[in-house]
């Protein structure tokens, strides 16, 4: 997840892609379709710390991770991390309906040592297709429903939160062909922050095929379930760690780790 996950990678980038080619997401996932929702998603402007930790060395940069609401869709959603060995940059835009994200367009970039690596994606609604203008073709199977991109389904995983639910899942639009993950509530408590000890919900990824993986998520309950901390384990005993220093939250500070 994040590519690592949380994008996978909540990491790194830069965004100067035009979609002017790609047919428009003109469908009940538009902008008139959604007008009378009631989005709970709220802007904010967070900014983490993320750790590679492989076997040879570890790697810390900063990024900044901001939800913002859009003139052409509701939301837009950045991932932005710079630094002398790599950048990394994704961008979601997405509308929101009953309380489900619809997204519109994505786009993700990497360059250094992560290796180059530039894909975007146009979603149609109307005619459940998805148009990938760096291939210059269409994905090779129709949008199911709840499908989500690689970044957007972390807000959705806030909005059934905030609806109380404990488990869900989603199936993920990546590159020509279709992921699913699956999640579950396994905890509450406290984390102790710079902010004091907040009341925290842990969610943990289900399913994985490799039982030596693991992926934890904590999220600030009294924060609209803002992403304070995230621990991934890969197979091959890599850890991947996300923490947040501070954040912005319409008027509202929170101090992080």
């Amino acid at each position: 997840m994040f590519n690592f996950i949380i994008s996978a990678a909540l990491l790194l980038c830069s965004i100067s892609i035009s979609f002017a080619e790609a047919p428009l997401a003109n469908s009940d996932g538009s902008r008139e379709s959604v007008a009378l929702s009631s989005p709970t998603l709220t802007p904010y402007s967070a900014n983490y710390e993320v750790t590679w930790k492989a076997s040879w060395f570890p790697v810390t940069i900063e990024a900044t991770r901001t939800l913002k609401a859009a003139e052409e869709y509701d939301w837009t959603l950045s991932f932005e991390a710079y630094s002398s060995i790599a950048d990394l940059s994704e961008i979601s835009h997405f509308n929101v309906f009953e309380q489900v994200i619809l997204p519109q367009k994505y786009r993700y970039k990497t360059t250094g040592f992560l290796s180059k690596s530039h894909r975007s994606q146009e979603f149609n609604w109307a005619e459940k297709t998805l148009w990938l203008p760096k291939k210059d073709s269409w994905a090779q199977y129709e949008l199911p429903e709840h499908l989500q991109d690689n970044m957007s389904y972390q807000e959705q995983i806030r909005l059934e939160l905030m609806a109380g639910k404990t488990q869900f899942e989603y199936p993920i639009a990546y590159k020509n062909r279709l992921k699913h993950y699956y999640f579950k509530v396994v905890g509450e408590g406290l984390l102790k922050t710079k902010q004091g000890n907040i009341a925290a919900v842990e969610v943990q990824q289900t399913h994985l095929k490799n039982k030596k993986e693991s992926t934890r998520i904590w999220y600030a309950k009294d924060y609209d379930y803002l992403l304070v901390k995230l621990v991934k384990v890969k197979g091959n005993g890599d850890k991947n760690t996300i923490l947040l220093k501070d954040a912005q939250l319409e008027g509202r500070t929170l101090l992080g780790f």
